[in-house]
């Protein structure tokens, strides 16, 4: 059984009941600690005159210096990426001390998360972005028509696929993971949506990605019939990204020829737009089915998620604007966890 160290004040207070004639016995059952512990407190009392100088603390000592302390919080600090190995040749313990005095530090080895590099620029401009538009309400933000492009993998699965198998069933059908001569390809799909209706699904050729079919494909094949169909047009403001296809001078042309306006949007921002989180749940969603090994059944797929989107659901996206701009500001233009 553990059991907890004594205070000074217990133990002035076991010496006062022994001066009261109390027996150790009796003063270890009020304490509920063993009777080796009370009579070794009396004895340094008897000896000494004083219970001051009794060891506070049990266990041995620790293998880091205070200065130790501060100079593995500085080096972890400085360096995210160091290795257990560097940490512990810098104040010569082993690995699994550096291990333990990290985590009581609060410093845990994670994965990071990959965001996109940001710049002075970028961060400045995300910065002035999120302080203009701070003060949107759900309403302004369901007016803009967010869209994005997204790739979605065939073939090869990049994951490592792990089975329970006996040594010699190495081999066996259900315990390998097939490969096909078709290889890895991609598909690339279009979406939009408004906080009143999403747009239909795109799908956009590899063959055909150029500015001129961007217009042809997207813009003219559905963005002006969702556009239009929308009781009060002339409120909408398109969104997209700085995708060279959407900066191209036809695109351009095409927009103002149709009194489109875009919003300006800050660079290497994807975090800030809802529809990457729409792309994330699709992508999500996909892998609990079968993987695809063909371009048509990988579209035939994705469709079928994307139809079982609701508004409701894109309204939630919507409505995290806000939060989305703050911790923009919050994060001097930094990356947020969006």
């Amino acid at each position: 059984m553990k059991y907890r160290t004594l205070s000074p004040m217990q133990k002035n207070q076991i010496v006062e009941m022994r001066k009261a004639g109390m027996k150790c016995k009796d003063i270890a059952e009020v304490f509920s600690a063993p009777y080796s512990t009370i009579s070794t407190n009396l004895s340094h009392w008897k000896v000494h005159g004083s219970v001051e100088s009794l060891k506070s603390q049990c266990g041995r000592p620790r293998k880091l210096s205070e200065r130790d302390f501060r100079v593995l919080c500085h080096a972890v600090s400085s360096n995210r990426r160091h290795t257990l190995v560097e940490l512990a040749n810098l104040v010569s313990v082993s690995r699994t001390t550096i291990r333990l005095y990290l985590r009581e530090l609060g410093f845990r080895n994670c994965i990071a998360p990959k965001k996109p590099y940001l710049n002075v620029k970028h961060k400045a401009d995300r910065l002035a972005f999120a302080c203009a538009y701070e003060s949107w309400t759900f309403e302004d933000w369901c007016n803009i028509i967010w869209t994005d492009e997204s790739s979605f993998k065939t073939g090869k699965n990049p994951r490592q696929i792990r089975v329970w198998r006996k040594a010699y069933k190495k081999y066996n059908w259900d315990c390998i993971a097939p490969s096909f001569k078709s290889g890895r390809s991609s598909v690339m799909v279009w979406g939009a949506f408004t906080g009143f209706d999403k747009s239909p699904l795109v799908t956009i050729p590899s063959n055909k990605r150029s500015s001129s079919d961007f217009v042809t494909i997207v813009y003219e094949g559905v963005l002006i019939g969702f556009y239009f169909l929308h009781d009060d047009p002339e409120q909408l403001i398109l969104m997209e990204d700085g995708a060279p296809v959407h900066r191209n001078s036809l695109p351009v042309q095409w927009r103002r020829a149709h009194g489109i306006e875009k919003l300006f949007w800050p660079a290497n921002s994807p975090d800030l737009n809802p529809i990457e989180n729409v792309w994330m749940v699709v992508k999500d969603l996909l892998k609990h089915h079968s993987r695809p090994n063909s371009k048509l059944e990988m579209i035939e797929k994705i469709q079928s998620v994307w139809d079982t989107i609701s508004i409701e659901w894109l309204c939630t996206l919507i409505s995290t604007m806000l939060y989305r701009m703050q911790g923009v500001i919050a994060a001097g233009g930094g990356s947020t966890r969006w």
